[in-house]
């Protein structure tokens, strides 16, 4: 089955799947660069300048959204778009449609073998992002917790291959490498490393985990909510029609699962009372994305302490 991917649609949609499902551009630079037949250093701006550009995208589904959701939306044709006015419904169409071209991407691993890694040499960061910030706070999340829990005496053990190595008046460490994380990470604190990390001790009963089924659950109940004219002036917030579209969104993508109605609203409700924010694990760009490390600012401290850059040889 083939996607049709229009430029002026695309700049249509974006705003939406960018609000509600985390979508970048950068999600489409393959097939946009591509798609621009021209050399340039800007292949996104071009695209976007170039309103009658199109890429075609292939995914294996069986049924197409068009087919899936005919009750919901007037498909527009490509004829009719000079004469009639593009709906708030239709925005909505595009948005499931180009998503499900974002997943299908995402589900095959397609992400990892973007040229734009290689084009904006994105390795490191890739690396830093996936790799290194998560180990490092994960191991602040545990001095900080130290700190806050009852745990103060407890001594620590270092094992480093066939040495190990236990510290006991583990005050000392914890303070120093307390000390060294405030100073390279002045901006996080246990609330907002708590926020990062993937929570592994989720509530019973809770069995989505799977953050890139959360993301279209959570933009695909927004988008319908806010935007749609079946759902929009609705009284009822997270009603069975609502419920029962994303199941069928998520079968249309053939995402496997095994939800009901009521698990699919008890989810919803959870995540709007959490505050759930729509994230994706691109290669490069994460939740990681936005941490600020501290560097060196004057010209001593650039003398006396170069600007981080871990060792990844041993990766």
């Amino acid at each position: 089955m083939y996607i049709h991917i229009n430029s002026e649609y695309l700049q249509l949609a974006e705003p939406l799947m960018a609000k509600y499902y985390d979508f970048h551009s950068t999600m489409l630079y393959d097939e946009i660069r591509h798609c621009v037949h021209i050399s340039t250093v800007d292949y996104d701006k071009t695209f976007r300048e170039n309103k009658d550009l199109t890429f075609i995208a292939n995914v294996p589904y069986n049924t197409s959204i068009e087919e899936k959701f005919s009750t919901y939306f007037e498909i527009l044709e490509d004829d009719d778009t000079d004469e009639e006015i593009i709906t708030d419904d239709d925005i909505v169409y595009m948005s499931l449609t180009f998503m499900s071209y974002v997943y299908h991407k995402e589900s095959k691993g397609l992400f990892k073998q973007s040229s734009l890694i290689a084009d904006l040499d994105l390795e490191y960061q890739s690396i830093l992002h996936k790799q290194i910030y998560p180990e490092m706070l994960s191991l602040y999340k545990i001095i900080l917790e130290s700190k806050t829990k009852k745990h103060r005496g407890s001594k620590i053990t270092l094992t480093y291959k066939q040495d190990k190595i236990d510290i006991n008046s583990c005050a000392w460490f914890l303070d120093d490498m307390e000390r060294m994380f405030k100073e390279r990470f002045p901006d996080l604190n246990l609330e907002k490393i708590n926020q990062l990390l993937p929570d592994n001790k989720s509530k019973a009963g809770r069995k989505f985990n799977n953050r890139i089924t959360n993301n279209l659950i959570w933009g695909t109940y927004q988008l319908l909510y806010n935007h749609h004219s079946r759902f929009k002036n609705s009284k009822t917030r997270i009603s069975e029609e609502i419920c029962q579209f994303i199941i069928d969104y998520l079968d249309c993508l053939e995402i496997p699962h095994d939800l009901i109605l009521v698990n699919v609203r008890d989810w919803l409700k959870d995540m709007l009372k959490r505050g759930y924010t729509p994230i994706w694990d691109l290669p490069w760009r994460n939740a990681f994305s936005n941490i600020q490390e501290k560097q060196p600012e004057t010209f001593v401290e650039k003398l006396n302490t170069p600007q981080r850059k871990n060792d990844l040889s041993n990766l």
